[in-house]
Order: C-alpha cells, then sequence, then structure tokens
C-alpha cells in the first residue's frame, strides 16, 4: 500500500503518496483511538494529516505526523431534526510512522504514552 510513497521518499511529492497510501487504512489498523477524548467515534472523512518530522537510515524511514479529526457526539433530536443530532468535536493526535525501506511495510504508534 505504501510502496509508492517508498518509491518518492526523497522527492518533494512524497507526503501527496505517503497521504493517498494512509487514507486506504481502516481506522481499526491505526491506533487514533487512545487520541480519542470524548465517544471514541471517528469520523473517517475528517482525517487530514501535517507531516511533523521525517527522516531515514539504511532500513526504514520514520516519520512524524500530526493527524486532526473529529469525534462524533451523538446528541438528542429534540427538535425532530435529525441533523442536529450529530455534533463533531474537533480532536489532534502524534502518531509515528515506520515504513521499511525493503517491502514498503508500515507500522504507525501513538505519541500519547
Amino acid at each position: 500500500m505504501f510502496e509508492q510513497a517508498l518509491s518518492h521518499w526523497e522527492g518533494d511529492d512524497f507526503f501527496q503518496y505517503f497521504q493517498q497510501a494512509f487514507a486506504q487504512l481502516s481506522l481499526d489498523e491505526l491506533p487514533l483511538f487512545t487520541c480519542c477524548k470524548y465517544s471514541g467515534v471517528i469520523d473517517p472523512d475528517s482525517i487530514s494529516l501535517r507531516l511533523l518530522s521525517s527522516r531515514s537510515d539504511a532500513q526504514t524511514i520514520h516519520l512524524k505526523i500530526g493527524v486532526f479529526f473529529c469525534e462524533i457526539l451523538s446528541g438528542c433530536a429534540c427538535s425532530d431534526d435529525p441533523s442536529q443530532a450529530i455534533i463533531l468535536e474537533n480532536n489532534y493526535c502524534e502518531l509515528t510512522a515506520e515504513i521499511n525501506r525493503t517491502d514498503a511495510k508500515t507500522t504507525f504508534a501513538s505519541c500519547v504514552s
């Protein structure tokens, strides 16, 4: 999945390819839930990334990324308007990503201790 990102590692478009691969992951493959403060229900359409730092060695590309996302808070539809029953709460999480330079296998970990 991260093969294209790996092949563009030292190019200006690396993070663009990384974001495309990241968007294909399911929420179960990411440790974002460790950063949830409210419901733990994440709106997958709200996820956006920022590259905070990057470095590499012979075996691995090491990234630190900031992930912005919204948690879904269910509320009361007292006005009979179901659109008011969903409230989104902004949230942020920092993750590390390690991409194996041989096979592009990528692992993620939360920076929250």
